[in-house]
């Protein structure tokens, strides 16, 4: 995952996947989710072949992922999504008051 000019990028190799129906991506707040999973077989008159393998992954981002912007494209065997996320808010400046303890009343215990 790479970040630039507020634009988050995540690459994944996924060769040999049909991105339409193997690919799953999803978007639940900051949480950006891969999955993909894939079936193949093959068979002839004296053997078999069956392959099959499935993964996950999840990355947080540092912010809300919006809900129009994010892209994805398959190319050559990678999987690339572009998600744009705005500028966080710069933090309000504020000054924090020092308080100085009181000092006991004249009879009172300390």
């Amino acid at each position: 995952m790479t970040s630039d000019e507020g634009t988050y990028t995540l690459r994944a190799e996924m060769p040999g996947l049909d991105p339409e129906k193997d690919v799953e991506i999803t978007v639940d707040g900051d949480t950006l989710s891969v999955s993909a999973e894939h079936t193949e077989s093959t068979e002839d008159k004296d053997h078999s072949e069956f392959r099959y393998g499935s993964f996950r992954r999840s990355v947080r981002l540092p912010g809300q992922i919006p809900a129009e912007g994010v892209e994805a494209s398959y190319q050559d065997g990678i999987l690339t999504v572009r998600v744009p996320l705005e500028a966080e808010p710069p933090a309000s400046r504020r000054s924090i008051p020092v308080k100085r303890p009181q000092a006991p009343e004249p009879g009172e215990k300390s």
